[in-house]
């Protein structure tokens, strides 16, 4: 092989391991995300009862929506109670004069708070599919199996300041 064969042939295989490289980045890019969502594990139950309005027909929409108007009002004390648990949560662990004991209290006053607010969240998915017939039911039930999970920001560190925990 003389000079400018082995010259080519170093540049076609520079070339070739360098596509290879970045096409590997591509390709794990986006097979990085799509496993998030589709390959692992299922998606979790989305927030708030909107996605069970999106997922009805229009007439059985309108026989849901009151039930739905009514889970708001009972809950918005309930998410009041939680956010202020998470605020003593957060006070507890920056406070100059830690205590673990009061720091527990909290969290089991949060896990408490989170509980009955997902017990509400049940109760009103309950009387929702009470309402429906089998078929509104099987569409409720897909809804909860397809949602896409929303795109995390996994960069948030320690100093992530979480809007709630500031407010009185």
């Amino acid at each position: 092989m003389n000079g400018k064969q082995r010259l080519l042939a170093i540049v076609l295989l520079s070339s070739l391991a360098l596509n290879l490289f970045f096409g590997g980045i591509v390709v794990g890019k986006y097979f990085g995300q799509v496993s998030d969502t589709k390959f692992f594990h299922p998606p979790p139950m989305p927030r708030g009862p909107r996605w069970i309005l999106e997922s009805l027909p229009e007439a059985s929409r309108e026989k849901v929506r009151p039930l739905i108007q009514a889970h708001r009002q009972q809950m918005k004390p309930q998410i009041r109670a939680m956010r202020a648990a998470r605020r003593e949560v957060h006070q507890q662990l920056t406070a100059a004069d830690f205590n673990v004991e009061v720091l527990s209290e909290a969290l089991a006053r949060l896990e408490q708070e989170k509980q009955k607010g997902g017990q509400m969240m049940q109760q009103l998915l309950i009387d929702i599919a009470s309402q429906l017939n089998e078929e509104d039911r099987q569409r409720l039930s897909e809804a909860t199996r397809r949602r896409p999970r929303p795109p995390r920001d996994r960069d948030r560190g320690p100093d992530f300041d979480r809007p709630e925990w500031g407010k009185p």
